[in-house]
């Protein structure tokens, strides 16, 4: 659509003085300053380098959206995307407020006041926190090497958030709640992944933890005697350190799990605020903590860079 009020101002400058037009220049650099969303976006559109659709590199200009945003069309599949299709901010709107929400998230803040402090649903409210939790979820590392530490964590089964509950209902008190496993993974050098399990079972714990596992590399264990299985049965070199509370929680000076005990028991902790956590959505919680961990307060657009894709923020010093 043709801004009228743009193309006014614009063939207003050339009658400008060059007091004028400094100032005129000062107002712009100012709202591009403040304007921090834009500034992502435009950075994003900077790197687009594909089409979303089939990878193809062959694409040109196609007009703008209604935001003005940059659109391509792909020669090769004939799609038409912006610099931010395929990624969690798509066609997400009321962009003004996502700063203050990202503001809001990083004090932990309830969900029923987020929505009433931006005057968004509490539907909303639910559907920006996945959507900005999405790409951190998706960026775990793939393997480890060095000394790497593992250990379950165990959190009540829980269908908060779901329309529906796959199970008869229990009275206050009434049986055991079923514990849903977690295998959480640390190699040294502050590096964590995680993988929630649908039952606590060797076969679902050898799935999680032997893709990390490289050649040569050391996994320190509690005493549970299915890692000493699932390492019997790789076909890689590796060593495996059974770390026994009986027999000390170090061996040889170095090799213990107390860097992967205290990440649980931290997160634990900080997951007390939301008063129980669906278990669909714990992998988000666990992104979520994560990320924080090395980050720092008001840092907000490097959450938006990360929804976006762009993570060349992470090799800064």
């Amino acid at each position: 659509m043709k801004n009228i009020a743009l193309d006014s101002i614009l063939q207003l400058i050339p009658s400008l003085s060059y007091v004028d037009t400094k100032r005129l220049n000062y107002s712009v650099k100012q709202k591009l300053d403040s304007d921090i969303v834009g500034k992502v976006v435009a950075e994003r559109e900077q790197v687009v380098c594909e089409c979303p659709h089939c990878h193809s590199p062959e694409f040109v200009k196609h007009g703008a959206t209604a935001k003005g945003i940059q659109r391509y069309r792909c020669k090769g599949c004939k799609k038409t995307f912006c610099s931010l299709t395929k990624t969690p901010l798509y066609r997400m709107r009321k962009e003004d407020k996502w700063l203050s929400y990202i503001s809001m998230m990083w004090d932990g803040v309830a969900l029923r006041k987020i929505a009433k402090t931006l005057n968004i649903s509490l539907r909303t409210a639910f559907f920006w926190r996945h959507r900005f939790l999405r790409m951190p979820d998706t960026n775990q590392p793939s393997s480890f090497t060095g000394i790497i530490e593992a250990d379950e964590a165990f959190l009540p089964e829980s269908f908060k958030g779901k329309r529906e509950i796959p199970r008869e209902p229990r009275k206050r008190g009434g049986g055991r709640v079923p514990l849903v496993p977690i295998l959480i993974s640390y190699q040294r050098g502050d590096k964590f992944t995680y993988k929630v399990m649908d039952r606590n079972t060797k076969e679902n714990l050898s799935n999680a933890i032997t893709p990390l596992l490289t050649e040569g590399c050391c996994l320190c264990t509690d005493g549970n005697l299915s890692y000493k299985s699932i390492v019997e049965k790789l076909d890689i070199n590796l060593d495996h350190k059974r770390i026994i509370a009986s027999d000390g929680r170090i061996v040889d000076g170095i090799y213990h799990i107390q860097h992967v005990n205290g990440f649980i028991s931290l997160w634990k902790e900080w997951l007390g605020r939301f008063r129980g956590v669906g278990t669909a959505y714990v992998k988000h919680y666990l992104a979520w903590y994560i990320w924080m961990r090395d980050k720092s307060y008001g840092e907000e657009d490097l959450w938006l860079k990360e929804a976006t894709g762009q993570m060349y923020w992470l090799q800064r010093e």
